[in-house]
């Protein structure tokens, strides 16, 4: 299993690209939470838009409400769309959302990028 991932900026969003078989888990949240605060406070952008093909999860529900907290804190107003095409989000996935939530990020999972980059308040060609 994979962390990698890749960070880029095309004047209107911050795009992340996941390797094929990314890995959620600890390590990897806190690696591309790290690198993703660095992105928006770089290029001055909170619209996101994280894509992979298939994800892999390894966390518990404690994992999760750190994550959200870091998506928050980290990055205070975040708006993420993750648009990952074989994922089915469940209670921890709810769960990750409401903490991120309640702190003030943003964040909805599809598997529609089109539909991502609208929640984004993006056109589907950007």
């Amino acid at each position: 299993m994979s962390h990698d991932f890749s960070i880029d900026f095309n004047g209107k969003f911050i795009h992340i690209s996941h390797a094929p078989d990314y890995e959620i888990c600890p390590e990897s949240n806190d690696k591309m939470w790290r690198e993703l605060s660095k992105a928006c406070k770089k290029y001055k952008c909170l619209k996101v838009l994280a894509e992979g093909q298939t994800q892999t999860r390894k966390i518990t529900s404690l994992d999760a409400f750190e994550s959200g907290s870091k998506a928050s804190q980290s990055i205070p107003g975040l708006k993420l769309a993750i648009c990952i095409y074989e994922y089915i989000p469940d209670e921890i996935t709810e769960f990750f959302k409401n903490v991120a939530y309640n702190r003030g990020a943003h964040i909805e999972f599809f598997k529609d990028k089109k539909k991502a980059l609208k929640w984004l308040g993006l056109k589907d060609k950007e």
